[in-house]
């Protein structure tokens, strides 16, 4: 069984279609959680309409949003997406089809972007595409497990034991670092979601993609960036 993590603020724009579009893919057993920091529209109100579960929680970071939601989950395997995102048919079945390997402990899947652009809708992709074969290649080569923050399934247990994500830029790679280097993990490019571009024109593309590898970079030095010094979705 599934538990949904999805961290909020102030996403009455959006919430409503991903949990519309996820609600018909669950089973009673599935739950939904969503992880709000008070916003101050409609989107408690929407979540609850669709029967998530929502918890209250200080914006402290996203990161620390989808771990408390973790830490609340009734079920084994924990899914994390965005508010932003568009669900297809059928993702909540790929992900259990691929639990029912008992051994597995982590799923990553490739998270697309939608644009008004398709200049740069290839862009954003092509950046995507990219990221996502590193993050095997380096699997295959060192057995590190980066999955994407907003388009990943783990075992609870082992998700927890690493001490969950942080509230920092990148948590995705600053929880790779925790994990355990393990052979247990599927990369499935055909398990993909499509986000919102808002974020890419809010900061900028090369812009955010700049913080994204300054924040990597000072991880493999030992220093973290805080998520405040991101201004857009944290």
């Amino acid at each position: 069984m599934l538990t949904i993590i999805i961290p909020t603020l102030d996403e009455e724009a959006f919430i409503g279609k991903v949990l519309g579009n996820l609600k018909p893919q669950l089973s009673a057993k599935d739950e939904i959680i969503v992880v709000d920091s008070f916003s101050k529209d409609k989107t408690v109100e929407i979540a609850k309409r669709y029967g998530a579960k929502v918890l209250m929680q200080p914006k402290v970071g996203n990161g620390l949003a989808k771990t408390e939601g973790a830490k609340k989950a009734l079920n084994d395997i924990i899914v994390f997406v965005d508010a932003d995102t568009e669900i297809p048919k059928g993702f909540a079945k790929r992900i259990k089809d691929h639990f029912k390997d008992p051994n597995l402990l982590f799923l990553g899947g490739l998270t697309l972007y939608s644009s008004e652009s398709k200049a740069w809708k290839f862009v954003y992709d092509s950046y995507s595409h990219v990221i996502f074969h590193l993050g095997r290649a380096n699997h295959a080569i060192t057995k590190e497990c980066y999955v994407p923050p907003n388009n990943s399934a783990f075992r609870k247990n082992v998700f927890l034991k690493a001490g969950g994500y942080r509230s920092v830029v990148c948590e995705d790679a600053d929880l790779m670092r925790r994990l355990p280097r393990s052979k247990q993990i599927k990369y499935d490019s055909n398990l993909t979601l499509t986000l919102s571009d808002r974020r890419f024109k809010s900061n900028g593309f090369f812009r955010t993609v700049g913080l994204w590898t300054w924040g990597n970079i000072s991880l493999m030095l030992g220093r973290k960036v805080s998520s405040e010094e991101y201004k857009e979705g944290y």
